[in-house]
């Protein structure tokens, strides 16, 4: 299946999360199979801004305190650098080549409701109990180690069941991007139902 290009995908991403904004759908998850796609994702973002000012002093004071953990050096390392400002904007990103303790702070600020967008790995639906309004996936496909294969239904179920806060939204949302071809619905119900 082809999925498109960064100059592509900026486009549809930048299009989807102005829709859920102005509907109010946000917090969103987007789940995304690659460490390497989530970074790309999040950083060809580079116009869009979902935060306040309040907000932004919010996220500013919290990454100080938490990265003053940090030595003086650390703190200025290429993948602090570029999280904090994604982070300042609403962004986020969370899978297993993050630094533990940016992967902290991200759940942190995501639990806070400042993180707006964060682009995650599966990794992120199995021990952190984190819901979000929405929750988007950016295929239906992921690979396994040895090829290319459809979600399980026990991993569709536990990515989507991010979608809704208890006591805060009536109902969560699941998209499912489809940038090449619309799937088939028996193949959807295959993913969906569990038997």
């Amino acid at each position: 299946m082809h999925q498109g290009g960064p100059g592509q995908d900026r486009g549809i991403y930048l299009s989807l999360l102005a829709s859920l904004r102005s509907r109010a759908q946000l917090p969103v998850v987007v789940f995304t199979f690659s460490r390497g796609r989530c970074d790309e994702q999040a950083s060809g973002l580079s116009s869009l801004d979902l935060t306040t000012g309040s907000e932004k002093s919010e996220i500013h004071l919290f990454l100080q305190r938490c990265l003053a953990r940090l030595r003086g050096s650390d703190r200025q390392l290429p993948q602090v650098l570029h999280m904090s400002e994604l982070l300042r904007r609403g962004l986020g990103v969370h899978h297993s080549g993050i630094l533990p303790i940016l992967k902290e702070i991200v759940e942190m600020l995501f639990s806070r409701g400042l993180v707006k967008v964060l682009f995650a790995t599966e990794t992120f639906a199995m021990g952190v109990n984190m819901p979000a309004r929405t929750v988007v996936f950016d295929s239906m496909r992921k690979h396994d180690g040895a090829t290319f294969r459809d979600l399980l239904p026990g991993e569709y179920v536990q990515m989507a069941g991010r979608a809704g806060r208890r006591g805060l939204d009536p109902t969560g949302t699941v998209i499912l991007l489809c940038k090449g071809r619309v799937p088939e619905m028996a193949d959807l119900h295959r993913m969906m139902l569990v038997s």
